[in-house]
C-alpha cells in the first residue's frame, strides 16, 4: 500500500513540474500551426484585412510568412483546459523592434482557438529584457490570471494601463471610452 501511494505522490509531483514550454504540450507542426493562429489574433494584418476577415483562409499564407518573427517562449495548460502563453514578438515601435505578449485561450474539439485573450504586452526590450520580464510576468499571470498588481509599473507593462483595455471581440487593445 505504501508503495502505491509513493508511487501516486510521484506521478502527482511529475504531472505539476510539467515544463512549461510549447514542446511539452504539442508536436514541433502542431506548435507551428497554433502559433501561426495565435499571430493571427495579435499581428498586423494584411493588406485588405480588417478585424474580423483576418482570420479568413485567405489570408493564412501571409501569418505563416511571419511565423520566424515570433519566438514561443512559455507555454502552460491549468487544469481547466486554459493555455497561458507567453512570446517575444516584433514591435511596431521606433524605440524597438520587439515586445513581449502574454496572454490565454482555449481550445476546441478540433483544436481550434477559442476564448482568445492577451492579457499583457511588455514595452520594447532586448531579447534578454524580455526574458526575464516573461519569466516574471508569466508565473504571477498562470498564479493570479492577471497581472493587475504591475499595472503602475511601466518598465514591466505597455499595456494594460490607465487608459487602455482589451477588446475581446475585436480582440486588440484600445483605449477606454471618454479618454
Amino acid at each position: 500500500m505504501m508503495r502505491v501511494l509513493s508511487f501516486g505522490m510521484l506521478l502527482l509531483v511529475a504531472s505539476c513540474s510539467k515544463p512549461q514550454t510549447p514542446e511539452a504540450y504539442f508536436g514541433k507542426s502542431q506548435q507551428d500551426s497554433l502559433l501561426t493562429d495565435i499571430i493571427t489574433y495579435l499581428y498586423v494584418r494584411p493588406a485588405g484585412a480588417d478585424w474580423q476577415s483576418r482570420f479568413d483562409p485567405a489570408f493564412r499564407k501571409y501569418y505563416v510568412s511571419n511565423l520566424s518573427k515570433f519566438t514561443w517562449k512559455k507555454l502552460h495548460r491549468d487544469p481547466s483546459g486554459t493555455y497561458y502563453f507567453y512570446l517575444i514578438r516584433p514591435a511596431r515601435s521606433s524605440e524597438g523592434a520587439l515586445r513581449g505578449v502574454g496572454g490565454t485561450f482555449r481550445l476546441d474539439g478540433a483544436g481550434k482557438i477559442i476564448r482568445f485573450r492577451e492579457v499583457f504586452n511588455t514595452p520594447v526590450g532586448s531579447r534578454t529584457f524580455l526574458e526575464q520580464t516573461g519569466e516574471q510576468l508569466f508565473a504571477h499571470m498562470i498564479k493570479h490570471g492577471n497581472v493587475e498588481a504591475y499595472l503602475l509599473n511601466d518598465a514591466l507593462l505597455e499595456w494594460p494601463n490607465a487608459w487602455t483595455y482589451y477588446d475581446t471581440i475585436r480582440y486588440e487593445w484600445l483605449v477606454k471610452p471618454g479618454i
